[in-house]
């Protein structure tokens, strides 16, 4: 596991949050970021219209990095997302993550892509304050402050929302907050869209931090208004390896453990997205073992290895991990994920995300494991374990903007096998949006104080 220049217990003081910012950037700082979001971001088709597949059916995304560019996403956006085109696309909950720290990755002595923490970050010029006031301040400082920055942007986000026409929304903070979100999209008037902000990757946090230590500061994320936390991101940090990082991939260390026992008794929903082989495992063996039963967790974006098979995809094996626990898949839309080519027409690029579904599927249905889960829950259906996860707006290449889901629905419409549809409509409804739904909804009610 990396060093760590956070000591057991310091990071709770590592970063004074009343000299941030608190405005989104404006004048050139804004126009960088909406250039940088426009080159990092591209899409082959914007705009589509919206599928009548998908009509009725509650459209969820697990993941987008729309927040790290610091652009106003009520105005027309240059990535994948912006506000008034998540309302037009009927999407009816995003999930915003905040990634703190993107370095610059490199090759393995295989040739394949990783990434190490020491390498260039290449998210600085994204948070221009840093370039004359923060440089000096340790990597780990910098980290934190960036999460709370970006839960400000959120904040603000939610906030402007509430004088505006185009759209409604609706902060998740919680299961009483998805019953408000239901009654209001059943309104007339502006589509009300549920948003709920993610943490991704907690990379300040030392590997010895004492128990005590890792719960304050899950208690200081939530009322910040984190309701997901995701242990890593790229490369392996103090609470546990990562699936992409250039030297160890361990499992959870002393306080990845404590973090992850925290958020499943908070009501914290906890992302193993970018988590490695050994974290999955020890996580959903963590979530089973509960005092008061099973307790769900995400992996909410990825591939699959059976169809591109790469570090950052998930093996049957983690599939199976996570749906034990009645968590759900995520599956993601971008092009590294995908394995296809930038050249492919544009209708097999949507068929690799329905391969990906479909892979996910057989995974799930593998004899075996449908027998354990007959055996430990007495039902068992391997449709509710997967959703979409775009990572749209994360630095990558998708055939489509947020536009597009809706057509992802359709093509999942139309995939057959011997010439039966593998996804009908009741299914699809659970795809698109009711198996996140649902579960959230578990994620987010904490378990019994004396449990």
């Amino acid at each position: 596991m990396p060093p760590s220049d956070v000591s057991a217990g310091s990071f709770r003081d590592a970063a004074p949050l009343v000299d941030l910012p608190r405005k989104l950037p404006l004048g050139l700082g804004g126009t960088l970021a909406r250039l940088a979001a426009w080159g990092s971001n591209r899409a082959e088709r914007r705009g589509l219209h919206f599928a009548p597949e998908a009509a009725g059916l509650p459209i969820v995304d697990l993941h987008a990095d729309t927040l790290l560019w610091g652009y106003d996403p009520w105005r027309g956006g240059p990535g994948h997302i912006d506000i008034p085109r998540l309302a037009a696309s009927g999407v009816a909950l995003q999930i915003f993550a905040a990634p703190t720290w993107t370095p610059l990755p490199s090759r393995d002595p295989e040739n394949a892509i990783c990434v190490n923490c020491e390498s260039m970050d290449q998210s600085l010029p994204l948070f221009p304050s840093e370039l004359w006031s923060g440089l000096k301040i340790a990597r780990q400082r910098r980290k934190r402050r960036r999460a709370f920055r970006i839960a400000r942007r959120f904040r603000e986000m939610v906030d402007k929302g509430l004088a505006h026409k185009t759209a409604h929304l609706v902060e998740i903070d919680g299961p009483q907050a998805l019953d408000i979100l239901a009654e209001r999209r059943c309104r007339t008037g502006p589509p009300a869209v549920g948003v709920l902000l993610s943490l991704e990757g907690v990379h300040w946090i030392s590997a010895d931090a004492p128990p005590e230590a890792v719960a304050a500061e899950v208690e200081t994320l939530r009322i910040a208004g984190f309701r997901m936390i995701a242990l890593t991101h790229r490369f392996s940090n103090g609470l546990g390896g990562a699936s992409e990082d250039c030297g160890e991939r361990g499992g959870l260390t002393p306080a990845g453990r404590a973090m992850v026992e925290t958020c499943l008794r908070q009501g914290i929903a906890l992302d193993l997205a970018h988590a490695s082989p050994a974290v999955v495992e020890e996580a959903a063996n963590i979530a089973l073992d509960q005092p008061c039963g099973r307790r769900p967790v995400f992996v909410s974006h990825a591939g699959v290895k059976a169809v591109h098979d790469r570090a950052r995809n998930l093996t049957t094996r983690e599939i199976q991990a996570v749906a034990e626990t009645g968590g759900v898949i995520g599956v993601g839309f971008w092009r590294s994920a995908m394995g296809w080519s930038d050249g492919d027409p544009w209708e097999s690029k949507l068929d690799r995300i329905v391969a990906s579904c479909i892979a996910v599927l057989d995974a799930l249905e593998e004899p075996a494991f449908v027998n354990r889960m007959f055996k430990r829950y007495g039902h068992y259906n391997p449709y509710e374990h997967i959703a979409f996860g775009s990572d749209f707006d994360g630095a990558v290449v998708t055939p489509f903007d947020v536009s597009g889901v809706s057509h992802v629905v359709a093509a999942l419409s139309r995939a057959e096998r011997d010439g039966r549809p593998i996804f009908p409509r009741e299914k699809l409804a659970l795809i698109s949006g009711g198996n996140a739904l649902r579960v959230l909804r578990e994620a987010l009610t904490p378990q019994p104080l004396d449990s």
